[in-house]
Order: C-alpha cells, then sequence, then structure tokens
C-alpha cells in the first residue's frame, strides 16, 4: 500500500465516523475525547492495512 492509499483510507474513515458522530452526537466535535477517537479510527486502518498486506508490526500506540 502506497502512502497516498492509506491517508486516503483515514481520511474515508473519519469521514465515517463524523458522519455516525454528526448522528448520534455522541461526541462534542473539537472535544479531547472527539480528537481521541479519531486516533483510534486512524489506528484502526493502520491494522487493517497491515493485516491486508500480510504484516504485523507494533503501532506507536502498542509500543508506548
Amino acid at each position: 500500500m502506497k502512502q497516498g492509499e492509506l491517508a486516503d483510507a483515514k481520511r474515508r474513515a473519519l469521514n465515517i465516523f463524523d458522519g455516525w458522530n454528526d448522528v448520534t452526537g455522541a461526541v462534542t466535535k473539537g472535544s479531547s475525547w472527539y480528537y481521541e477517537l479519531q486516533g483510534v479510527v486512524e489506528d484502526a486502518v493502520d491494522c487493517g492495512a497491515q493485516a491486508a498486506s500480510g504484516v504485523h508490526e507494533l503501532l506507536e500506540v502498542e509500543k508506548q
């Protein structure tokens, strides 16, 4: 997977998250929880990209 493709996948996932959040109003946009959840979504995309390419490396969040 190319860097641009991964960036596109993250943007797509964040748009899906924002759509869900707009409908549910679960998290206030701009709050710390909102940005934390965005990070979780981005990490999930990274995990999916690794799985699709048959690679398993610890993400930065897993190293902490």
